[in-house]
């Protein structure tokens, strides 16, 4: 490997490109590289600076003469130097954007190459207050972990260090999930809502269909990252996530996503807009941007209610999955009648009372 010399650079960075070129262009190559040395630590801004000016010396040398001139004058390798040249010439039309959110040139370098929607996303969550590492970046545009490898090698390292180690990933790859499924649905309430500033009305099927199965995932992410398992009554049942703390705020988020991952988890006709402005979009941006929910009346009645629904389905009563065998296949029976799309829901509405005598099945409230 050739060791570059301040000597040698210097031949690279001036004589070499004036044997081809003529002397404005060899005078405007010196220009950038006094240009680029003449800028400080790598902000957002210097970051397109930087591109700037590597796209102006690729239109005046051939390829291989620009990595020889990137390696001299700018003292990081040519990927690097292409690295810049596409925040410069793909992230233009976000550069305001992405100065204001001051990110890393590490990161611009990774949404240089992401598809737009993509780069949306990205950007979208980091001026929602989110801290993004390059990695979950690279997931969040589908790009190749870049320790992927490590990633797996971690499966094989025993005791706590190692489960830690996994839980820790974990947590952060579903941390990522959850937040571009949360920013979508919020998304797509706030545009279903922009009918209401023209005295338009607010359609509840065409929303339901875009984003159900999204909230219906969301509620499985919040319940894998943090909520614990609970064990069923009934030894033999598999252990199910617990409700989050009563009166916090993430277990709104936790019974909202609940509620909006099914079609009966929706208000009616008259309540559906009141709930979207009241509860659905707070909730949301409470998750996406960080923003404390406002005290309202309405509120506290609604966790007063979900506080006595709590305390009845905690007063020894059991859901379906929990109820004996026997007493399934009996409800399983009964649910023949029922057209297929139905029985899911069905189910979950189901309790069970195991004391003697008082054996009866009941729907909860939605």
């Amino acid at each position: 490997m050739a060791k570059y010399t301040h000597r040698k650079r210097q031949a690279i960075a001036e004589t070499k490109p004036g044997q081809t070129l003529s002397q404005a262009q060899n005078d405007e190559l010196k220009r950038l590289g006094d240009a680029f040395h003449s800028l400080g630590r790598r902000t957002t801004a210097q970051a397109y600076e930087v591109g700037g000016y590597l796209v102006r010396a690729k239109s005046i040398l051939p390829e291989k003469a620009l990595g020889a001139w990137i390696k001299a004058v700018c003292k990081f390798t040519p990927k690097t130097g292409r690295n810049y040249i596409a925040v410069h010439t793909n992230l233009m039309e976000y550069k305001e954007r992405l100065e204001a959110a001051a990110v890393a040139p590490t990161v611009l370098f990774v949404l240089a190459y992401a598809e737009q929607p993509d780069v949306e996303r990205v950007i979208s969550a980091i001026e929602a207050g989110e801290q993004l590492t390059v990695a979950q970046v690279k997931t969040m545009v589908g790009a190749v972990p870049a320790k992927k490898a490590t990633n797996e090698a971690v499966l094989d390292v025993g005791g706590m260090a190692g489960l830690r180690k996994i839980a820790e990933l974990k947590v952060e790859e579903d941390s990522v999930k959850f937040l571009q499924l949360t920013t979508g649905i919020l998304k797509r309430v706030e545009k279903a809502m922009e009918p209401l500033a023209q005295n338009r009305a607010v359609f509840k099927g065409p929303l339901q269909e875009l984003i159900m199965d999204d909230c219906k995932h969301a509620h499985d992410l919040i319940n894998s990252i943090a909520a614990p398992l609970q064990p069923a009554m009934v030894a033999s049942v598999n252990w199910r996530p617990a409700r989050l703390t009563e009166g916090t705020t993430w277990r709104k988020v936790q019974e909202l996503l609940s509620n909006m991952g099914g079609a009966n988890g929706w208000p009616g006709k008259d309540d559906f807009v009141p709930w979207l402005q009241a509860e659905v979009i707070p909730l949301l941006r409470f998750v996406v941007h960080g923003e404390a929910l406002h005290d309202d009346a309405d509120g506290e009645d609604r966790a007063d209610a979900a506080a006595l629904l709590d305390k009845e389905a905690d007063d020894g009563l059991l859901a379906f999955e929990d109820v004996p065998s026997k007493v399934q296949a009996t409800v399983e029976n009964a649910l023949e009648t029922v057209s297929p799309e139905r029985r899911d829901e069905i189910r979950s509405q189901i309790v069970f009372d195991p004391k003697p005598m008082k054996r009866q099945y009941r729907k909860l409230a939605a």
